[in-house]
């Protein structure tokens, strides 16, 4: 049977402990048990150092998640009502736009003769009946009022007629409205000079979209 040991040089007459000797020896288990702990402690310590600032950071952000919920729906609110105020602008802009095309569709139509006394939008709603729905949309409708002066024969009425004609040739006129009714209203006095005036009254209706 061979035996094999190791000679301590630096220690003349005593035999080296290996590492063999330092885990099987007399008091190995009391070693074994210290390394075992150790190594769960430093394993420990690494988990610690790894995972509780990963669950603290969650932690954080799981309560933060209601105020970012309120704070979301507070913006979406906010949203909401700038898009209601962008979409009211927006109808305004485009209502503004069609009545500077149709006031100079007006005044490039109007002839010298005839004097404008009133122009007038309104939304009308349709006549309430047995066969009409009760929730129909009300349209558009535009009045105009002029007056031409009163003289024998019929230019006054060439006159209105040449208005009205001139008026829904206009792109900007018919692409939006139809001739609903007109009427002469004879005898209009005029305000300043006295003289008797015809009257002439013109309505256009909203097109169907």
């Amino acid at each position: 049977m061979n035996a094999r040991f190791e000679v301590d040089l630096l220690h003349p007459g005593g035999v080296a402990r290996t590492w063999r000797d330092w885990l099987v020896g007399p008091r190995g288990w009391q070693r074994l048990a210290l390394l075992a702990a150790g190594g769960a402690a430093i394993l420990l310590a690494v988990l610690v150092a790894g995972i509780l600032p990963a669950y603290w950071r969650l932690s954080g952000d799981l309560h933060a998640v209601p105020a970012l919920r309120r704070a979301l729906a507070a913006r979406d609110s906010d949203l909401g009502l700038l898009r209601s105020g962008l979409g009211a602008l927006s109808q305004e802009a485009r209502r503004q736009v069609r009545w500077a095309d149709l006031l100079t569709t007006l005044s490039g139509e109007i002839p010298p003769a005839l004097k404008l006394r009133l122009v007038e939008a309104a939304r009308v709603g349709p006549p309430a009946g047995p066969g009409l729905p009760s929730g129909a949309a009300a349209k558009l409708e535009l009045r105009i009022e002029a007056i031409t002066p009163l003289r024998p024969g019929s230019p006054p009425l060439l006159v209105a007629a040449q208005f009205m004609a001139g008026l829904m040739r206009d792109p900007a006129v018919s692409r939006r409205f139809h001739l609903k009714s007109w009427e002469i209203k004879p005898g209009v006095v005029a305000a300043r000079s006295g003289e008797p005036h015809l009257g002439i009254s013109i309505a256009l209706a909203e097109r169907a979209q």
